[in-house]
């Protein structure tokens, strides 16, 4: 775990521009320890700074992609290799997968007829090796990490910058967890297939780690994104062993 964060870091520090590790690798930063196994290494990068990746990503020879859904059914579940941070696609895309050549995780073949479209076959769950990465694009405003409306339920849900995004003693910058937490909380993840058994080891393993500050945060944020309630609101506030 240590040596892919620290490589991905290593990799990122000379890009002029903030970035954070998220997902599951910014808990076990938190935590200093190792939780479970990890699929990717996911990066926080802010809106403005879209254009700025690709152009970072591309200049170190990695190739950057969307993922294709619904917007050209037919290609849904390909991956669309960007090639120019001035692609005005960029813009409205959410987040990205940086892949580097010989990516141990993937095996690619070119879609017919389709330029720059690629099919993709996943063939290890486990990332390995510094080679692949997941970027999702967050938005700031004001001093303060904002979550959009999909993570937030739609309500103004904010975190300061200096306690949203902290920095390991080895100087990895990373989500703090109760903004890990939060986001994590959105059924599209604590409910999913996919994510369910993963995300409630993150939940269990953090929870009782939590300063009594981001504590009281993520109880605050939790009831405001879901004044119907929320089954992680208990446990918080120690109703729920």
């Amino acid at each position: 775990m240590i040596d892919l964060v620290s490589e991905c870091n290593n990799f990122m520090k000379d890009c002029g521009f903030s970035y954070a590790v998220c997902g599951g690798y910014a808990l076990e930063l938190f935590l200093c320890k190792k939780l479970r196994p990890h699929s990717d290494i996911d990066l926080s990068v802010f809106e403005q700074d879209k254009a700025n990746m690709v152009s970072f990503l591309l200049n170190k020879g990695w190739n950057t992609c969307e993922i294709l859904t619904i917007d050209i059914p037919s290609l849904s579940g390909c991956l669309r290799f960007i090639s120019n941070p001035g692609d005005e696609k960029i813009a409205k895309l959410n987040h990205i997968w940086a892949i580097k050549p010989g990516c141990s995780i993937f095996e690619l073949e070119q879609e017919p007829g389709a330029k720059d479209v690629f099919n993709f076959k996943i063939v290890n769950n486990e990332q390995l090796n510094f080679d692949f990465i997941e970027i999702i694009f967050n938005k700031q405003k004001d001093g303060n990490f904002v979550f959009d409306s999909s993570a937030g339920q739609g309500k103004n849900i904010t975190r300061e910058l200096d306690k949203a995004i902290l920095f390991s003693t080895g100087g990895v910058p990373y989500l703090a967890p109760e903004v890990k937490l939060f986001i994590l909380s959105n059924p599209e993840y604590s409910e999913s297939d996919y994510h369910k058994a993963k995300n409630q080891i993150d939940f269990d393993s953090t929870v009782s780690f939590l300063p009594k500050e981001s504590r009281t945060w993520l109880i605050n944020a939790l009831e405001t994104a879901y004044p119907n309630g929320h089954k992680r609101i208990g446990k918080l506030k120690g109703d729920i062993p």
